[in-house]
């Protein structure tokens, strides 16, 4: 009979490698480092948004993450090359998982953690399930079968984890065990996103916002809010980064409000031409708010990447965004749907030059201590190694 012992070590950069001992009769024979493999579970590999799941894929250095999906997509923006294709039924699931011998199922976003439920149970190993926002409606509907087998899923998985303090109440509420549940703040790589003092100016300002066109994004209220600006200061443009289904919503809005000259759409950005942007930027809006189905952020990335530059941040009193932006600190926030609020802050950092160098570094070591990928991404591996412990 072949026993195995798995063995955690310090290596030098505070990695840590899974060393597997292979015994016969409890005789050590050999030991080898080996890494455990794990099934990263996403339905699609990966919509533009979700760079955030990519940079714990590609830093994971203690296991060897495996990519479980239904559809490819945007593999230049995102190249990995362990991607396999995710069968249908938990019974095909079950024999793929089994023949590349994972120990491990990571879901991202509920939804997929309920269609690993039985597979989970068939092969009796841990699972975690990320949660990031849509997955965790504020409504509940008991005709969903997806909000019925929330339960279950909390029941039989392992551990789970979420963006936010805002969230980890949220999951409780809807019945998952607190013991059960991670705070894992989603990190950025912060060699992409490095600090810069903004000039001391207050005509010719560039606002900016990043982030999918969504009704949760609440582009409508800044581009309301940037009209009251620019009536103010004609010299100010508005630059919006992103792709979405209200995209001809918004350009609709944009003509109506008569700010075609003033406003520019710059569609999908790869992230090194990001931080170029923002770098050219003067101040970061994000007004985001909780749609009519319970749709609602975690803590947007886009914002931690805004302040990692130095940026200055308007942003709502919604999720998790509290939680990285104290007000009158890092930032300065608003109520949801409040285009004045939106637009009275604005004009205030306009006027503040020094107020606004002040936020944006603040924000730059707020980022720099709490939300750095590679700090994010050993504590996940942590996770990993405990679980698997456990059996």
């Amino acid at each position: 009979m072949i026993n195995f012992g798995l063995q955690f070590s310090k290596k030098k950069k505070r990695r840590y490698m899974c060393t597997i001992i292979i015994s016969r009769n409890n005789e050590i024979k050999k030991g080898e480092t080996k890494l455990i493999k794990i099934a990263f579970v996403r339905h699609r590999y990966l919509p533009p948004s979700e760079t955030f799941i990519y940079e714990e894929l590609k830093n994971i250095k203690s296991f060897k993450p495996i990519m479980f999906t239904r559809k490819k997509m945007n593999l230049k923006l995102f190249p990995f090359k362990r991607i396999k294709r995710l069968p249908h039924s938990p019974r095909k699931i079950t024999k793929v998982f089994k023949r590349n011998k994972i120990k491990l199922i990571h879901a991202r976003f509920g939804n997929s953690g309920v269609r690993l439920i039985h597979v989970k149970q068939r092969l009796r190993i841990p699972m975690i399930t990320s949660f990031h926002g849509f997955d965790l409606p504020t409504k509940r509907n008991p005709r969903k079968s997806y909000h019925r087998m929330l339960p279950v899923l909390f029941r039989v998985g392992d551990k789970f984890t979420v963006p936010s303090r805002h969230m980890k109440n949220q999951l409780i509420r809807w019945g998952c065990p607190n013991h059960k549940i991670e705070i894992m703040y989603s990190g950025i790589d912060l060699k992409k996103f490095s600090y810069k003092k903004r000039d001391n100016k207050t005509e010719e300002l560039t606002i900016i916002t990043v982030g999918r066109l969504h009704k949760k994004k609440g582009h409508q209220y800044l581009l309301r809010a940037f009209k009251k600006i620019h009536d103010h200061y004609p010299s100010a443009r508005l630059v919006i980064v992103g792709e979405g289904r209200e995209r001809k919503k918004i350009k609709r809005l944009i003509t109506s409000l008569k700010l075609n000259k003033y406003v520019k759409m710059k569609g999908l950005i790869a992230h090194n031409q990001l931080s170029e942007l923002l770098y050219r930027a003067d101040i970061f809006c994000l007004p985001s708010l909780t749609t009519k189905d319970g749709n609602h952020e975690g803590i947007p990335n886009a914002i931690k990447e805004a302040m990692a530059t130095g940026l200055p941040i308007v942003s709502t009193r919604h999720g998790g965004i509290p939680e990285l932006v104290t007000d009158g600190q890092e930032g300065l926030l608003v109520p949801e749907k409040t285009a004045k609020g939106l637009a009275d802050k604005i004009k205030f950092l306009i006027e503040n030059p020094s107020i606004r160098q002040e936020m944006g570094r603040k924000g730059h070591e707020k980022v720099e201590s709490d939300f750095d990928s590679a700090k994010q991404v050993r504590k996940l591996e942590s996770i990993y190694a405990n679980l698997i412990r456990k059996g």
